[in-house]
């Protein structure tokens, strides 16, 4: 079951908490580990994704999707 906070936590504290939710879970080395396998990632997301699917609907992006799916169910 999903708890809620009864706020909306700043950047720090939510940062912290889900650290701290992490290690709990995970233990302190996977935990540590977890966090590894992400990386910033680079480039300009939002400006690529403003020309990727300009002028397209929701609906045309979701028929490109099912293609796309059907295409590598092949």
């Amino acid at each position: 079951m999903l708890r809620t906070h009864p706020k909306p936590l700043s950047g720090y504290a939510l940062r912290d908490a889900g650290w701290n939710a992490l290690v709990k879970s995970l233990g302190l080395i996977n935990a540590t580990r977890f966090i590894l396998q992400y990386e910033s990632g680079y480039g300009e997301y939002a400006k690529t994704k403003r020309e990727l699917f300009k002028g397209k609907s929701a609906a045309d992006i979701l028929k490109e999707v099912e293609r796309f799916e059907k295409s590598i169910q092949s």
